[in-house]
């Protein structure tokens, strides 16, 4: 979906290394750039990565051959006879138990699927963060466009508030009209106000996510139309999703930990060796212990295990099921922005600036009134706005079938 990350990565730590006062001129992000910095900055990519470090542990404990140490008992004291005589009394022994049944195999098999559930929630945790940094990505460019866009409409509204007065200056209309083209120039901005406390906002909100400082020299580039028209690439059929992954290494370890405690039912056995010396006595023996699994037999485990792998293929079905409706849903969600988008481009933007450029010549002619003439402009204005927020509509449907069908991550 989003080709070319490695060179966005390269070219981004490029802009990261320049000094601060060279790099100020085009420390821009693309959208490409801010996925590729996710996946080395974002902290929840960070803390996913973390867990599959520690999963690691768990393999390194149950790759040895033998999961007990050998013990070593030594005794020794004096031992007094029935004549009163004292002689020294010394044992020495060295014991090693064993697993039977399997069970090293399965630990090692339930610390391997336990790595593989880490590693499988890393991929699903990804494409979260990445579909995170897409949308916020989209929503700060959106407002960055309807800033503009505002400030155009604060810039109108104060030509119309100076034609006004120099047109009540000449006797052509009363002080009622300046009073209300006042209003209108305060109401833009006051919208450009608002414009600008969401830019901001939406790019801290990026920067979070993206494990940037609040003052990073970082601003977006990128143009909503562009981004919206993408071709999305999709696979026939569709690869499963990470979270499906998931569920399914999380099923393969609860069906591990549910053979881990029929296991627990097998004995395990010590086998050992004793020195013991007794005066001039000398014996050597050897040893062996056996465990008797009678009261301890692997219950919970099994139990367990069985509710798990029981809740855990529901979860699983119904999730690949969802897989394939969503990404239908997605499709259609995404075709329909884009013919809404493309309706609005063809019919109705080149007929806005026509409108208003029609209307202020009527009103500066005295043949429209002021009312209609900020009604005209007002119309316009909100064709612009719905039009923009047509396109993040249809650029964030687009990041959502990405999402849907697996292709973003």
């Amino acid at each position: 979906m989003f080709p070319r990350l490695a060179t966005a990565a390269l070219g981004l730590v490029v802009v990261l290394l320049l000094p601060r006062s060279s790099a100020a001129q085009s420390s821009e992000l693309t959208l490409e750039e801010a996925l590729a910095l996710a996946r080395q900055r974002a902290p929840s990519l960070l803390e996913a990565a973390g867990r599959v470090a520690e999963a690691q542990g768990p393999v390194a404990g149950a790759s040895p051959l033998l999961h007990g140490n050998p013990t070593l008992e030594v005794e020794a004291g004096p031992r007094t006879l029935a004549t009163g005589e004292r002689m020294p009394n010394v044992a020495v022994g060295l014991t090693q138990p064993f697993e039977l049944g399997g069970k090293r195999g399965g630990r090692l098999e339930l610390a391997r699927a336990g790595l593989a559930r880490e590693s499988a929630h890393q991929r699903e945790t990804e494409r979260q963060v990445l579909a995170e940094v897409a949308d916020t990505f989209l929503r700060a460019l959106h407002a960055r466009e309807r800033l503009r866009l505002t400030r155009a409409a604060e810039e109108a509204a104060r030509d119309v508030a100076q034609t006004t007065q120099r047109r009540f200056e000449a006797g052509d209309v009363p002080v009622v009209d300046v009073n209300v083209a006042r209003v209108a120039l305060v109401r833009a901005r006051a919208d450009v106000l608002g414009a600008e406390g969401e830019a901001a906002a939406l790019l801290g909100t990026l920067f979070e996510l993206l494990g940037l400082p609040a003052d990073a020299d970082l601003g977006l580039r990128g143009d909503l139309r562009d981004l919206a028209s993408q071709p999305v690439e999709t696979l026939s059929p569709a690869p499963e999703r990470s979270d499906i992954t998931a569920l399914v290494a999380e099923l393969e370890e609860a069906r591990v930990e549910q053979r881990m405690g029929e296991r627990a039912a097998w004995p395990d056995v010590s086998v050992g060796v004793r020195y013991e010396r007794e005066g001039d006595e000398r014996a050597l023996l050897g040893a062996l212990g056996i465990s008797l699994p009678v009261f301890a037999r692997g219950q919970s485990a099994r139990v367990t295990g069985e509710a798990r792998v029981r809740r855990l293929q529901v979860a699983l079905e119904a999730a690949r099921r969802a897989q394939s409706v969503q990404g239908r849903a997605a499709t259609t969600q995404y075709l329909k922005e884009r013919e809404a988008v493309e309706l609005l481009e063809r019919e109705a933007l080149p007929l806005l600036a026509d409108n208003e450029q029609l209307a202020r010549k009527s009103y500066e002619a005295g043949e429209m009134g002021l009312a209609e003439f900020l009604l005209v402009r007002r119309d316009v204005l909100e064709a612009r706005v719905d039009h923009l927020e047509r396109l993040l509509r249809a650029a964030l449907s687009r990041v959502h079938l990405a999402v849907q069908t697996g292709a973003l991550r």
